[in-house]
């Protein structure tokens, strides 16, 4: 009994002791990361269309992959312990949403390669890329710009488009149905945006985004009409193509959760049209 208690405790603290590594290698892979060579099936691919594109690394093992207008977010898990390094990351919304790829890597400073299967196949053992192998070998550096400024540009994105509003609740009381879809709301890359009200009026205001908290912060700043130049501050999720708002009237104190009462507007819009292809 004594062996099997010690045999558990020891299985306990290698567990605690890799848990421990991981989350160091994934602080060493925060990060804002552009693309300095992509070779697949073992042909190296020219600088287009990856000199635009980025992966942005947090701290906890999240990811932001950015390709254009298309953003894609994921998990990854590192194991430091084997030889190569491996990592798995999967897909958490996205095209690939649900798919785990099994990776290897190298992190030395501002230099991080990658290889793994674009296919979902086996992990590869070495940094080689071969005819037919279905393998990408990525070589990223650690570029300049902050996560967090990264994030908040990755999310101006994410939310550029249409979106037409499909339920209403201003000061706890809901709008009908009817009415809450004569809302519609049109942002731009740069959070410049375009609300259309229920009377058909529009507002112009600016958006300016946290995606780093938890819950992620909007702050809507108008540009024009009698609240011109005043800021209500919200918070907003987006889950595939369904935004949700959260907002205080303007000087209030930013909402914490998404509800709404004397004061808040809570609006739900699904996405019409992205802005870019």
């Amino acid at each position: 009994m004594l062996t099997y208690l010690s045999i558990m405790a020891c299985g306990l603290v290698m567990g605690t002791e890799g848990e421990d590594a991981a989350k160091r290698e994934t602080a060493r892979m925060e990060g804002t990361w552009s693309f300095a060579s992509v070779e697949v099936d073992g042909a190296k691919q020219p600088e287009q269309p990856f000199a635009a594109n980025k992966i942005i690394i947090l701290k906890d093992g999240g990811f932001v992959i950015v390709q254009g207008s298309r953003i894609t977010h994921g998990t990854l898990k590192p194991d430091p312990s084997k030889t190569p390094k491996e990592y798995d990351s999967t897909i958490t919304d996205g095209p690939a949403k649900d798919s785990t790829f099994k990776c290897i890597y190298e992190l030395e400073g501002d230099s991080f390669k990658l290889c793994g299967s674009y296919r979902g196949g086996q992990r590869p053992t070495e940094f080689v890329t071969k005819p037919g192998s279905g393998l990408v070998l990525q070589v990223l550096k650690r570029e300049k710009q902050s996560v967090k400024d990264a994030l908040a540009e990755a999310a101006r994105k994410e939310l550029a488009g249409t979106w037409q509003s499909t339920s209403l609740v201003k000061d706890g009381t809901a709008a009908s149905e009817a009415d809450a879809k004569k809302m519609t709301l049109t942002i731009d890359e740069e959070g410049k945006a375009t609300e259309v009200g229920q009377d058909g009026a529009s507002v112009a205001a600016a958006m300016v985004v946290d995606p780093s908290t938890n819950p992620m912060t909007i702050d809507i700043t108008y540009a024009e009409g009698e609240m011109k130049g005043r800021t209500a501050p919200g918070i907003y999720r987006l889950e595939n193509d369904i935004l949700t708002v959260c907002r205080a009237a303007t000087g209030g104190e930013r909402p914490s959760e998404f509800s709404s009462k004397a004061g808040r507007t809570l609006v739900t819009y699904r996405r019409e049209s992205p802005e870019t292809k």
